[in-house]
């Protein structure tokens, strides 16, 4: 039986995550990347509930927040194992919060039609194996400027007051035209030089948490070749766009594997 809050009270503020979640296959290695994921859920109170602004969910013209009590596990890729195309994730949804956020925040609109696609569960699954923690989606509106998504993030600060972990799942460096041929031969453990020379640049913002700057990239080393598209990305703005002058940003892991995808992770606190 899972028991919604019967009011929006005050909680333990609750860090930020941005988790590089690179390829579904994660959800089912254990790996050192995972291990970081098992650690990281492990190092925190259970939370509320857990939003997750996730890469694969883009909308245009509208935002909106998954609001059903029990989400579906979206499978939205292709010829991966039957394994992964039947896994599970049965959290629980939030339509507490899906609504409390929609009230909050005018220009978010609640919808039953999303679940949990593969940016979501296949971090949640390692973050929090018992799958009992209440999980919901943010949509990215994929028409809008990224400065608008920044300014958005910032309007679920209250969100954390209440107890819910807000997470962003993408992939700072995400060139998958230049990672598959490494993929299907097997070389995984490597980044090109402009993968390196982004991940670096983009390192030292993160940790001065000038999100701001970030919104410069195509002009940054290695940018244009790094984030071809601006997808894995925007996620990276709604989680650093949530830093209080307050907190600092922990590297909880770095890797850059099949030469063109970043798997750089980060908590604030």
């Amino acid at each position: 039986m899972s028991i919604l809050p019967i009011e929006l009270r005050s909680s333990d503020r609750q860090p930020v995550w941005f988790i590089g979640h690179g390829s579904p296959m994660n959800a089912l290695m254990d790996n050192p990347f995972t291990q970081s994921l098992n650690q990281l859920g492990a190092s925190i109170a259970p939370p509320q509930a857990v939003l997750v602004v996730s890469a694969h969910w883009l909308t245009r013209g509208g935002t909106f927040v998954q609001a059903s009590p029990q989400p579906e596990t979206i499978h939205d890729f292709g010829g991966f194992p039957r394994e992964l195309h039947q896994y599970q994730y049965p959290a629980p949804g939030s339509p507490f919060f899906a609504s409390a956020l929609a009230d909050e925040v005018k220009s978010v609109q609640p919808t039953t039609e999303w679940g949990l696609d593969h940016g979501a569960w296949t971090v949640l699954c390692h973050l929090f194996p018992q799958h009992n923690i209440p999980c919901f989606e943010l949509s990215i509106d994929y028409s809008r400027p990224l400065a608008y998504h920044i300014s958005l993030a910032r309007e679920l600060q209250f969100l954390r007051e209440k107890g819910v972990l807000i997470l962003g799942s993408g992939n700072i460096v995400h060139n998958l035209q230049a990672s598959v041929p490494n993929l299907s031969s097997g070389q995984e453990n490597f980044g090109y030089e402009w993968a390196q020379e982004f991940d670096v640049w983009s390192a030292k913002l993160i940790a001065d948490k000038n999100v701001k700057g970030l919104l410069d990239y195509e002009r940054a080393p290695g940018g244009r070749y790094s984030v071809p598209t601006p997808d894995h990305y925007i996620p990276l703005l709604y989680s650093l766009a949530l830093a209080r002058k307050d907190e600092q940003v922990y590297t909880t892991y770095e890797q850059l594997v099949y030469g063109g995808i970043s798997m750089r992770c980060f908590e604030i606190r």
